[in-house]
């Protein structure tokens, strides 16, 4: 008999979506791996600005690469100050976390999801995007508005909070709004960046997460959020939330990008790998998605 869909206020374990817990778990997952496995054979360390689209906003970042035969991706919101140590590279990634050797938290959660992927299950689907940047930001937007829509009718109907399905969008991006907007959910953003707070992204005002993310939590049947929120140490704050509220969970893993397996058997309900700023290069871009069983 097929276990009946538990709901996010049953399924959710807040305490997990830390970058110490994660890394608990992906250094037992993987204890018995060979270390060539984890070998780091570069580090990059990267400040980029970024406008994928004339209707995003501009957005800064500092970028950590953990790269072996697989690659561990985060962000944060401050510039690059150092330089990489070169003594890491060669070493076992496991072996780094291990001894604390890491900069920051930014570098850390690249560790953990270099080594992470190495100990999870494989996505339950792939999609790859290969026609030009603009239309490749398009394509994205519009498989989170479809999985957006697949996630609740599975979470079932009868569970909204209102008449019309409401998706907070916890990191605001033009593109995924306007998405979400167009297939008729009600939409809600927040940022914590100041250069987006009060602007109108994707026909949203864009309020400050700070203050705003328990309000519109409450009310949402779904919250999109930004795998930015590992490093920052903001992730298992709105989780409570959403486990208090009983509001799905959808998280955009550009940051954590191999978290996926990790996320969704911890009561994520869904989990969407995207290759950024990779999608924005000439050429194909893989989007991977987890979804959470029962």
């Amino acid at each position: 008999m097929t276990k009946r869909f538990r709901q996010p206020r049953v399924a959710l374990k807040p305490a997990a979506f830390s970058v110490e817990t994660a890394e608990k778990w992906a250094l037992k997952r993987t204890s018995k791996l060979p270390a060539g496995l984890f070998r780091l054979t570069a580090l990059w360390y990267v400040d980029l600005v970024r406008q994928p689209t004339p209707d995003e906003r501009k957005t800064r970042y500092t970028a950590r690469i953990a790269q072996s035969e697989n690659y561990g991706f985060s962000t944060g919101p401050t510039p690059v100050t150092k330089r990489p140590d070169p003594a890491l590279v060669g070493q076992d990634a496991r072996q780094i976390l291990s001894k604390r050797a890491y900069r920051d938290s930014v570098e850390r959660t690249a560790l953990v999801d270099l080594i992470i992927d190495h100990g999870s299950r494989a996505a339950d689907r792939r999609i790859t995007l290969d026609r030009p940047s603009r239309v490749k930001c398009a394509g994205r937007a519009t498989i989170f508005s479809e999985e957006a829509d697949a996630l609740l009718r599975r979470k079932g109907l009868q569970h909204l909070k209102g008449p019309t399905p409401h998706v907070l969008v916890v990191g605001a991006t033009a593109g995924v709004i306007a998405a979400l907007r167009a297939r008729g959910f009600e939409v809600s953003a927040t940022d914590l960046w100041p250069e987006a707070v009060g602007k109108e992204l994707g026909g949203v005002r864009v309020r400050y997460g700070k203050t705003a993310n328990a309000w519109f939590m409450k009310h949402a049947d779904l919250a999109v959020i930004t795998g930015m929120a590992l490093p920052n140490g903001t992730l298992s704050g709105l989780m409570e939330m959403a486990k208090r509220h009983n509001t799905s969970t959808m998280i955009w893993a550009i940051s954590g990008r191999n978290f996926g397996d990790y996320y969704t058997r911890h009561g994520a309900d869904c989990v969407i790998s995207d290759p950024s700023p990779f999608l924005q290069l000439p050429g194909p871009a893989t989007l991977a998605i987890w979804r959470r069983k029962r």
